[in-house]
């Protein structure tokens, strides 16, 4: 018995737009997240997909509502699936986190971002995949379940469902926004079958 579990990151957000790292902050999708979240719907509108999850932050809530409407499917959201807490970075860009926290943005190279004062864990994120997928497996067991959620909790989603290494980390990574993942579980068994695939989005590129 095969459970299809499909992971889709949420459209860009007014946050994204501007280069500003969220963790559990809680921006709006930008005007282009939402041409974003349209392709992604019309592209999946012809999948299989029996139930649609979501995290609470309304970044992935808003892109989900687009794909349900499409799918015919009311999401449900779960704030298992929300993104990493991210403490002191949250607010800040790239260039910032680099300038200010250098030991941490190092720590990115060989596995999770850590020494983030009051992020959250790797551990404390791995567990919480842990728990969001057993309950998806458990529930829809023969089934093909999306959920709408974020690049870092995709990313350790994979890591544990593949039995990766913390080093796994750094070695995926994460896509553009409504990217999709696909993982197939086969008696506790998961297979990467898809990862990061935004075909949709170069109708963007053709309609500009």
């Amino acid at each position: 018995m095969t459970t299809r579990l499909i992971f889709i990151r949420h459209a860009q957000s007014t946050w994204n737009e501007i280069g500003r790292w969220q963790g559990h902050a809680n921006p709006p999708l930008a005007e282009k997240g939402r041409t974003q979240a349209q392709l992604l719907a019309r592209r999946l509108s012809t999948w299989q997909i029996d139930h649609l999850y979501c995290s609470d932050l309304d970044r992935a809530a808003t892109t989900a509502a687009v794909l349900g409407e499409s799918l015919g499917l009311t999401p449900t959201i779960d704030p298992l699936w929300r993104e990493r807490g991210i403490g002191v970075l949250e607010g800040l860009t790239t260039e910032e986190i680099e300038m200010r926290f250098p030991e941490a943005w190092a720590t990115r190279l060989s596995g999770p971002m850590t020494g983030i004062a009051g992020s959250e864990s790797p551990e404390a994120v791995l567990s919480r995949a842990e728990t969001a997928c057993a309950a998806l497996l458990a529930r829809h067991p023969n089934q093909s379940v999306a959920v709408v959620s974020h690049g870092g909790m995709i990313l350790a989603t994979l890591v544990y469902l593949l039995q990766l290494p913390p080093a796994g980390f750094a070695r995926l990574v994460g896509g553009a926004h409504t990217a999709i993942s696909q993982v197939a579980v086969d008696e506790g068994h998961a297979r990467l079958v898809g990862l990061n695939d935004a075909a949709h989005l170069e109708l963007m590129t053709i309609q500009t």
